[in-house]
């Protein structure tokens, strides 16, 4: 059943085989690395050129790094579909999950932005999904001597809120105190407003370059104890955002936020 012919178009494009164009832009999402995240699958979806309908996700791999995806349905017979930063198709699978699901297991070939496409077998195949996305090996950016950069947790995009739970368990700075890093795919001469929250502890925001260079701290520009910073992106590529705290010992939830 994985005999399907795909053709790529332009931009955010895939085509299946014959058919018309997708009649509206897909339906998109971020799924962060190590989570899985549920969908429905409508009429009003956008279509590839076969006529099924399909949602896309994204998130952030790096080279070598060994992923696993799984898209699972009761309701429709599924196919996922996953695609590099440029566009490209890496692989794609019809039933190799249980059932009638559909499993990828890839070593991705670039570091850079990954999408995932949620998609049916058969045209007129409706429904709610669940995708799952699982990450292992070399699973954080790398600095330029190719050593993983600690603390990374996942990826956030602007307008994006994401919570987070520091424990003695994370990611350390020199002076001890634990921190979790978040990826961020900047545009040179882009500003952003970056917070970091907290009611458990006085939070501390870090921004740096992707080799682990700070570029901009602060402790209290937010309300109250919180923290904020606005910066403007000298070059165009990865940045890391990091909440932490100001003193080292403490622990507990936050919210991190990119704007």
């Amino acid at each position: 059943m994985t005999n399907r012919l795909l053709v790529l178009g332009a931009a955010l494009a895939l085509a299946g085989c014959g058919g018309t164009s997708r009649p509206s832009p897909a339906r998109t999402g971020v799924i962060a690395m190590n989570s899985e995240v549920t969908g429905v699958l409508a009429q009003s979806d956008a279509t590839l050129n076969d006529g099924s309908v399909y949602q896309a996700w994204r998130f952030y791999g790096t080279q070598g790094q060994l992923v696993q995806i799984d898209v699972m349905s009761g309701s429709f017979d599924a196919f996922a579909i996953l695609e590099g930063p440029a566009g490209n198709e890496i692989a794609r699978d019809d039933d190799s999950g249980e059932g009638t699901d559909a499993h990828l297991s890839v070593a991705l070939p670039v570091t850079g932005n990954y999408r995932v496409i949620a998609n049916t077998y058969r045209r007129g195949q409706f429904g709610r999904y669940v995708l799952r996305l699982v990450g292992g090996g070399a699973s954080q950016p790398m600095v330029g001597g190719g050593m993983p950069m600690a603390g990374t947790v996942g990826q956030i995009q602007r307008g994006q809120f994401v919570n987070g739970q520091l424990t003695l368990s994370d990611a350390r700075f020199a002076d001890n105190a634990v921190f979790q890093a978040w990826a961020y795919f900047g545009q040179v001469g882009e500003a952003i407003t970056l917070d970091v929250m907290s009611g458990d502890f006085d939070p501390v925001a870090v921004l740096q370059d992707a080799n682990g260079g700070v570029l901009a701290r602060d402790d209290d520009s937010g309300e109250g104890l919180n923290a904020r910073i606005t910066y403007t992106f000298p070059y165009t590529g990865m940045y890391r955002l990091i909440a932490t705290t100001y003193n080292r010992d403490a622990t507990g939830a936050y919210t991190l936020s990119v704007r």
